[in-house]
């Protein structure tokens, strides 16, 4: 069983002889002093290959005394439970693949497949006793795929509403470990839907701290100033931060929705945010946006009552907002339009994933890329459209439409070739979303006086020859304008 990276509890909080005695609890050392009084003389590491060897069953069994034990030393030691998730005991006995081995092992709910492909082929495996002769997806008709997307969204919902049943049912040591393994576990991350990561490109890594409370924009090399974003050096107050904390969605979940009995007591604010955090991300995303939509409320009453937050265009939302794919979520729900793939290829792939199919794009003939090509400039052209739109109707202020463009990766590139109006100085590496609609603002007033003159020109009694000469000065200006 490999080693993996255990955390060191801080000895702040906890002896030195609990930690030891918690150690002395791993499975593998149970299993080995279980040899030794046995008589067994093999080295140690001769004794880890025999436990890695063990049937599954066996194993598990290591592993529940393991628990066992661990939770009879927190109850005798009456150590809190504050001092339990801070220090991470839990990680501390068991490494992450041996809480995963545990918690299958007690009937834990098993996540449904990320997609509606590998969950059709799991649900028709299932009906045929495993038996590889199913009909392809790609053989079902459209309404049969929605179906299947339908129960694959619906299977979800019901695993987040076992995960919350089954943590329930767990010893209360338990519970939050279990609540905090599921929030960090890799199939959690994978579950993120795949055309938005093509789409918007916000791969999940490690970032610092300082890094994460910036947010700023990720522009493309093309749009990188020659001087960094300046953001404005006057920053929130302490009790403008606690005001913007009671906001956030995770806190309004968990205050609306969590009884006090059942919360824990912390110490630290950082390890009860994380708790918080913990539990909003186990909602499916109906439910999420419903909390977000009423944080952007309370955000929305917020800046009215610190209006020089508007003034100096401080950056909120990442603060309120603290996960990036909330964000979108908000911005999706009022209107921002999808981006489609970056090139053809990528739009086959989004294709083949969703039909199932097996052709790769080697295969396609030069006439079948080219349609494909085709139809990602309609795409396109649609999408750039609609942004357009979207920022100049449907988000209501500059103050707004600052914080999606920091936040919202692309955005700049493609509101600018879009809308063919820069709004970030080069030279300072500022927004200057004023200068750019007041710009635009100026070129349809001009526009508007040009086609009333215009109109009252053709009213009048002009040659042909006269009217061709105002169609090409339309057409000039038009392409001047553009």
């Amino acid at each position: 069983m490999p080693r993996g990276n255990r955390p060191k509890p801080s000895t702040k909080l906890i002896s030195e002889q609990i930690l030891k005695e918690i150690k002395s609890f791993r499975p593998l050392r149970l299993f080995i002093n279980k040899q030794k009084r046995k008589g067994n003389v093999d080295n140690p590491f001769t004794l880890r290959v025999k436990f890695c060897q063990l049937p599954p069953d066996k194993q598990a069994r290591y592993l529940q005394k393991s628990v066992d034990k661990y939770i009879q030393l927190l109850d005798e030691n009456d150590i809190d439970e504050h001092v339990q998730t801070e220090c991470k005991l839990f990680d501390y006995l068991l490494i992450k693949s041996e809480q995963k081995k545990y918690f299958q092992s007690i009937n834990a709910p098993t996540k449904p497949p990320g997609t509606a492909v590998p969950y059709y082929t799991q649900l028709v495996k299932q009906e045929n006793d495993d038996d590889d002769s199913e009909p392809a997806w790609k053989s079902l008709s459209v309404n049969e795929k929605q179906n299947y997307k339908k129960m694959r969204k619906e299977a979800k919902t019901e695993y987040l509403a076992q995960v919350r049943n089954f943590a329930n049912d767990l010893p209360e040591r338990l519970r939050t470990d279990y609540l905090l393994f599921v929030e960090q576990s890799p199939n959690k991350r994978q579950s993120i839907d795949t055309s938005y990561v093509n789409n918007h490109d916000d791969t999940i890594t490690s970032r610092s701290i300082r890094q994460r409370r910036k947010s700023l924009t990720s522009l493309p090399d093309s749009l990188q100033p020659t001087i960094p974003i300046n953001d404005s050096q006057q920053k929130l107050t302490k009790a403008q931060l606690h005001a913007l904390h009671k906001c956030m969605p995770n806190i309004l979940y968990y205050e609306t929705n969590i009884s006090d009995k059942d919360k824990p007591t912390f110490t630290k604010a950082m390890t009860q945010n994380a708790y918080m955090k913990s539990i909003f991300n186990q909602l499916d995303e109906n439910e999420k946006l419903k909390y977000i939509l009423k944080s952007i409320k309370k955000w929305n009453e917020f800046l009215e009552f610190n209006p020089n937050i508007i003034e100096n265009q401080i950056a909120t939302l990442h603060l309120l907002l603290y996960k990036n794919e909330d964000i979108i979520l908000y911005f999706t729900s009022i209107g921002l339009p999808q981006r489609p793939p970056i090139n053809s290829y990528l739009l086959y792939n989004q294709e083949k994933e969703e039909t199932g199919s097996q052709q790769s794009w080697t295969d396609l003939s030069q006439i079948q890329r080219t349609e494909y090509s085709q139809q990602l400039i309609e795409l396109k052209n649609q999408y750039y459209e609609k942004l357009v739109e979207f920022v100049d109707q449907n988000l209501p202020s500059d103050y707004i439409r600052y914080e999606f463009f920091r936040n919202v990766k692309y955005a700049v590139k493609d509101y600018e070739l879009a809308s063919k109006s820069e709004i970030i100085d080069k030279t300072t590496g500022r927004f200057k979303l004023i200068e750019s609609h007041l710009q635009k603002m100026i070129k349809t007033n001009d526009m508007n006086q040009f086609n009333q003159i215009k109109q009252k020109l053709l009213s009048t009694q002009l040659t042909n020859e006269q009217k061709h000469l105002v169609e090409e000065l339309t057409q000039l200006l038009y392409k001047y304008i553009q």
